[in-house]
């Protein structure tokens, strides 16, 4: 190997090596910002303690709060009327009865309003029920809960009331048979 060859060999690995340190620098570089911008970006333990404690401190004064209001506006049951609707489905060739006394919860500091809401609106709210049952599925009328009528009943009745006064649909006295 002649000396311009050997020189010519150096030169090429003196570059290969200032190229890997390059690029082993270049990250360096980019590790070091990203550890110096989560260094001032970040909380420390103390500021994330004091911002903890505050947010305890608010959420406790809140609870003091909404237990004081609890306590002034407990729910108090309302009856909202007795039903026996007989339904007849032509598509299955089936007939059903369903008796039910229905009942409602209302905040006590709004029962005068509900009690004037519902009678403008009482002839509405049971035409409401009706459709409800008639347009019920079998396996709802059959649920031991009867969940999905409940939170339908619910839904439509606020909404026929202009305002989410009733808070809880409660049947009394259910009674489904199939004719």
């Amino acid at each position: 190997m002649t000396d311009s060859e050997q020189q010519g060999s150096e030169q090429k690995t003196r570059g290969l090596m200032l190229g890997r340190f390059l690029i082993v620098a270049f990250m360096g570089a980019v590790v070091m910002s990203e550890c110096l911008f989560a260094y001032f970006w970040l909380p420390s333990a103390d500021e994330v303690a004091a911002r903890v404690q505050e947010m305890a401190e608010k959420a406790h004064a809140a609870g003091k709060q909404k237990n004081s209001e609890d306590e002034e506006a407990m729910a108090i049951e309302i009856d909202l009327g007795s039903f026996t609707i007989t339904n007849h489905r032509l598509a299955s060739e089936s007939t059903f009865r369903t008796d039910f006394h229905l009942w409602g919860t209302v905040l006590e500091g709004e029962k005068k309003e509900f009690a004037q809401l519902f009678d403008r609106n009482k002839n509405r709210f049971r035409n409401l029920a009706i459709e409800v049952i008639q347009n019920s599925k079998r396996t709802d009328l059959t649920d031991p809960g009867l969940g999905s009528i409940k939170r339908e009943l619910l839904g439509k009745s606020n909404d026929l009331f202009g305002k989410p006064i009733l808070h809880q649909i409660l049947f009394a006295e259910y009674t489904f048979v199939e004719l």
